[in-house]
């Protein structure tokens, strides 16, 4: 998912560092892949997202966030974010509850323990933040270009960022 930057402003900025999350913390979280789901109950009227990721210290992290379109601009706007309560059990098991509006999901975040809940269904995304200006060319067989454009067609992705971010792993192997 590409995006141009960061849309804030004193709302969000407030909602999201209430529960102890900076700014700068928020956004260095987007740089690595980070596990969303549609927010459905919010989406009435812009398409909304939950994110988990782990911060450099280890600490999960709820984001509650949105796309905007600035001009020709794509900037994600964060809309709440809180650090997850740690548990010993590492099994979620509650259901995620439906909230009808800002106001009950605002209370849920603010009083849930998130670590009792089943996040299974949240997909790993990879945000793009940087712009890509170096390109190479590659030689491969017919039956390989295949296989590569299958499973990124399976894991929801253009194939060149699924070539890409096996490049990416690869050397952030530490084998």
């Amino acid at each position: 998912m590409e995006f141009a930057g960061f849309d804030w402003d004193a709302g969000n900025r407030k909602k999201c560092q209430k529960h102890g999350v900076s700014i700068a913390e928020i956004e260095s979280l987007f740089v690595r892949i980070v596990r969303i789901a549609p927010d459905l109950q919010h989406s009435m009227t812009e398409e909304r997202f939950k994110a988990i990721v782990k911060t450099d210290a280890g600490r999960n992290v709820l984001v509650a966030f949105t796309l905007r379109r600035r001009g020709e601009s794509t900037l994600l706007r964060p809309v709440s974010a809180r650090f997850m309560h740690q548990k010993r059990s590492p099994i979620m098991k509650k259901k995620l509850p439906t909230l009808t509006s800002d106001a009950e999901a605002e209370a849920f975040v603010a009083t849930a323990d998130l670590s009792e809940y089943d996040l299974t269904g949240m997909v790993p995304m990879r945000f793009e933040l940087k712009p890509k200006d170096k390109s190479v060319n590659l030689r491969l067989s017919a039956q390989l270009l295949e296989a590569v454009q299958d499973r990124a067609k399976r894991v929801g992705m253009p194939y060149q960022r699924f070539i890409r971010m096996a490049l990416e792993r690869a050397l952030h192997d530490p084998k």
